[in-house]
């Protein structure tokens, strides 16, 4: 028999599917034990996960689920087709009272035939005469309707044959009513996860053509983000959290908040992911880091250098497809040593390239529906319980920039006092050439209070670059790795502002540590006059 799915049942391990697996069970289970032919249809809200979170019972249409029968009988409605179920009919009548009914026999010119004639069609051409209707009910609500028939040289249904169908329909009610409680939570949690997935920001150098895809079903813990970075860097993130539902949603906006925030501290790849993925210590079930229940990836790339770091989980992956189609593996290309926390890969990227992040779902082997394992031991084996397996992978792309060498300038420094006044007056040549004559007065600010500090706390050389951005971007790099901060000087003190007055002047300033010690950055509208 063709087999015609509506779109909400496709998809390995969806709960539509489930409560077909579960309906055919019960097709299978009562024929030929109870009847000669068994057809059972199903409540949209059992199968749209839409109508399911709508919470609407009354006037939800049906689909045939499921279909069993002796000696090869015709069928009104193929598997998945929507059926309608008329006023006036026993179907009906079942459906409105949600109590069994035996027809017994069926006169020839019954009223209600002619309300239904595809049904009664079929009825006749396979010489039915005795029906039984069971509705799948829970807590007074229809989930479904078990329609089964006695073809000629059968015996009418007796209130035997009722009470063994209503034992198999209550059953299966009882799971198909978690398959829809089910769908109801990954709903919900869907649509929390959708709303935390923000665009990216506007106008990044460092990449273009970004694109990210979460799965539609399955486990709503997938997640991406794309960070903008100081110096004209970005973060790239791929994630999935373990859980199911809103549990799996609320765990991932935990874990993106995370991850975002260390982030943007300018924090190694590999100290970012280890902190971010540490459940919260309030948790008193809270897992180890990094542990199977979630995967996760994070890049940063620099359009200056060209350069990519990343660390990843086991199962995340990140692939480099540069401009001539040829594949490398940057983050996955050894397998992580089992003693490491996360895998940690720093590479050169040519422009143009092809980033791809891809983190996949944690296996759920054998995942029972919440809520039906309490019914698998006075469940009839036929008709069982529902598993599945989630094998979904969340993935983003994008395709990288570099920055353009006429917009960088660098010099190195002497660690003397007369390097101050070099600075300056090299800033100033590089603005005007550059076409910013008028931020030389600001620039010069910034970059004597800068290496003035690296000069005073150093002692080894220093490196001044300006980068043309969207903002202008002014680095001074020293070999110590103590943090500038701001004083606090007493009103009659003539030092100790500085970088109070780079922080007015600037629309951000920083500092991130490299394995020589660190850069201070500073960024500049470039419409400052």
């Amino acid at each position: 028999m063709t087999s015609t799915l509506p779109a909400v049942a496709r998809g390995e391990g969806s709960p539509a599917l489930e409560a077909f697996r579960v309906t055919q069970n019960l097709a299978n289970t009562a024929v030929p034990a109870v009847a000669d032919i068994a057809v059972v249809e199903v409540s949209d809200s059992v199968l749209c996960e839409h109508t399911a979170l709508s919470g609407v019972c009354e006037g939800i249409g049906f689909r045939r689920a499921a279909f069993r029968g002796v000696r090869h009988p015709g069928c009104a409605y193929r598997i998945g087709e929507a059926c309608p179920v008329p006023s006036g009919t026993p179907y009906r009548h079942s459906l409105r009272d949600l109590r069994p009914h035996i027809v017994s026999p069926i006169p020839a010119r019954a009223r209600w035939l002619a309300r239904d004639p595809v049904r009664a069609a079929v009825m006749r051409e396979n010489g039915v005469h005795s029906l039984m209707v069971v509705p799948l009910t829970v807590n007074r609500v229809a989930l479904g309707l078990v329609a089964l028939y006695r073809r000629r040289g059968s015996s009418p249904f007796r209130q035997a044959d009722l009470r063994a169908a209503a034992k198999l329909a209550g059953q299966a009610a009882q799971i198909l009513d978690a398959v829809r409680r089910d769908m109801q939570e990954q709903g919900m949690g869907r649509r929390f996860q959708q709303a935390l997935l923000a665009p990216p920001p506007p106008r990044l150098t460092a990449i273009e053509e970004v694109s990210g895809h979460v799965p539609e079903k399955g486990t709503p813990g997938g997640w991406f983000d794309v960070i903008r970075l100081p110096s004209a860097r970005v973060g790239l993130v791929a994630g999935f959290c373990g859980g199911h539902g809103i549990t799996a949603a609320t765990a991932m906006s935990q874990q993106k908040a995370r991850i975002r925030a260390l982030a943007v501290q300018s924090l190694d790849p590999s100290e970012v992911l280890t902190r971010g993925l540490e459940p919260p210590a309030h948790e008193p079930d809270a897992q180890a880091p990094l542990s199977p229940a979630g995967h996760c990836v994070y890049a940063v790339y620099d359009p200056v250098t060209r350069r990519c770091t990343a660390a990843r989980t086991s199962q995340a992956r990140l692939t480099v497809v540069d401009a001539d189609g040829a594949q490398s593996v940057g983050a996955s290309a050894q397998e992580p040593d089992s003693s490491a926390t996360c895998n940690v890969t720093e590479f050169d990227v040519p422009p143009g390239s092809l980033l791809a992040l891809s983190s996949p779902s944690p296996q759920e082997q054998h995942h029972t529906v919440p809520g039906a394992q309490a019914q698998s031991d006075r469940t009839d084996p036929e008709i069982g319980p529902p598993h599945r397996t989630a094998t979904s992978v969340v993935t983003l792309t994008a395709r990288t920039r570099a920055t353009a060498p006429t917009d960088i300038a660098t010099w190195d420094l002497s660690n003397e006092p007369s390097a101050v006044a070099d600075a300056r007056a090299q800033a100033a040549a590089q603005l005007t050439s550059w076409g910013l004559p008028d931020l030389s007065f600001t620039v010069a600010l910034v970059v004597s209070e800068l290496v003035t500090n690296a000069i005073r706390y150093s002692t080894g050389p220093i490196q001044l670059r300006l980068i043309r951005d969207h903002v202008l971007i002014c680095e001074v790099a020293d070999t110590s790795r103590a943090a500038p901060h701001a004083g606090q000087p007493a009103p009659s003190e003539q030092g100790g502002r500085g970088l109070s007055i780079v922080n007015h002047l600037a629309q951000g300033y920083g500092t991130r540590y490299t394995l020589s010690g660190k850069i201070v950055w500073t960024e500049l509208s470039l419409c400052e006059s």
